[in-house]
């Protein structure tokens, strides 16, 4: 059986992604000037759905993605 939960991609304009594990994430690894946007932005109106359109900035995109796991048996 599978579970599932979300994971933010970050594709920047000159092709690198990063992974994230929360929206909030984001703004400790990078500032506000080289996202292109605010954090409450990408709360703002749920701009983000899963699986869905990308929040687009002038300096990247930034996609939420569902993360598919094997349920562990302990």
């Amino acid at each position: 059986m599978l579970t599932t939960s979300s994971i933010i991609e970050v594709k920047f304009n000159n092709g690198k992604r990063e992974y994230f594990g929360s929206l909030s994430a984001i703004f400790e690894m990078y500032t506000e000037q080289e996202i292109g946007c605010k954090l409450y932005q990408l709360h703002d109106k749920a701009h983000l759905q899963l699986g869905g359109e990308p929040f687009i900035t002038p300096k990247c995109k930034i996609y939420k993605r569902i993360v598919y796991r094997k349920k562990q048996n302990k």
